[in-house]
């Protein structure tokens, strides 16, 4: 396996798990090439040509070569500079390291810049769990909007300049994978069928990256609710790489969403699921991307065979 067939493979996967299908997918991708094409001369040459045909602003290759064949990656849910010293030191203890995959977006480059082909999955959540699109479009796109207003440039050229500097190819796969652990834990309650809020809990703690998490006291925690509160209807946030804003709870609230499961719930945030009436659990991050990547790395390796995997930053592999 190759640098660009991992990349083509982390997008094809995506696709056939995303819950938007793939006719609306490719539909944002024939809505892109109008929108690239209405561009002015003078804009076109800044235009990523890869939004054309990759509908994922969150997974790119940061640094070739493409063609590299891939044995042994260091991959962390974050890349950034120890992560390059480690692998250039590893390299120097005489460990071939082929690549770097990193999972978030953070540093590395274009694809944190891509904000709207992002977040606006959130949107599609909201719609899809009962929300009316336009209310959806009213309380999300401001915080849309303001994210890509305060997008900059400092932090986000750290991996690009890295990965030539230590001459390391790099990939970043962040939506693929959330859409893997997306499908693990939808699965999970849906065979299991939790009635109450610590019902929940006992789910979570069965799987592995769950339960190494729990290891170092970041276990899976009702932060809203009391534990025998009915769970209801659970909704998972499984894309779209922001977090929800307060005032969207009452919309899911009156769509029928009882229980939330999310990786970051602030005092505001928590708040507000309250006077909604939901309960909420926060699932441990790094936890949750780690079952991700496991799962989508399974895939991977049924597929191409073997991969050694060195787990830097937050990252342990687990296999099933």
């Amino acid at each position: 396996m190759t640098l660009r067939e991992l990349y083509e493979t982390a997008i094809a996967l995506g696709m056939a798990l995303d819950f938007r299908g793939e006719a609306a997918l490719k539909q944002e991708l024939a809505r892109r090439r109008e929108e690239y094409e209405a561009l002015p001369d003078w804009r076109k040459p800044y235009f990523d040509q890869e939004r054309l045909r990759n509908p994922y602003g969150d997974c790119r290759i940061v640094n070739g070569p493409e063609d590299v064949a891939l044995n042994t990656v260091l991959l962390g849910i974050n890349i950034q500079m120890p992560e390059f010293l480690l692998a250039d030191h590893l390299r120097g203890k005489g460990t071939q390291i082929d690549a770097l995959v990193a999972h978030h977006t953070t540093g590395t480059g274009v694809g944190r810049s891509h904000v709207y082909d992002i977040m606006s999955a959130n949107i599609d959540i909201f719609e899809r769990e009962g929300v009316p699109r336009a209310e959806a479009e009213r309380v999300y796109r401001p915080l849309m909007e303001q994210a890509w207003k305060t997008y900059d440039d400092i932090p986000n050229r750290m991996a690009p300049d890295m990965a030539r500097f230590f001459d390391f190819p790099m990939v970043q796969i962040h939506a693929p994978t959330d859409l893997y652990h997306g499908k693990g834990i939808d699965d999970l309650l849906a065979d299991a069928r939790p009635e109450t809020l610590e019902d929940i809990l006992r789910v979570l703690l069965t799987v592995p990256e769950m339960q190494s998490a729990a290891r170092i006291g970041a276990e899976p925690r009702i932060v809203v609710g009391e534990k025998d509160r009915p769970a209801g209807r659970i909704l998972h946030q499984e894309l779209g790489g922001w977090g929800w804003p307060a005032h969207v709870y009452p919309l899911l609230a009156e769509a029928g969403v009882d229980t939330v499961l999310l990786v970051g719930i602030g005092t505001g945030v928590q708040e507000a699921i309250r006077e909604a009436g939901m309960g909420a659990v926060r699932i441990p991050h790094a936890a949750v991307d780690n079952l991700g990547i496991n799962l989508f790395f399974d895939e991977v390796e049924r597929r191409f065979g073997p991969l050694n995997i060195i787990p830097c930053n937050y990252f342990e592999r687990i296999k099933r």
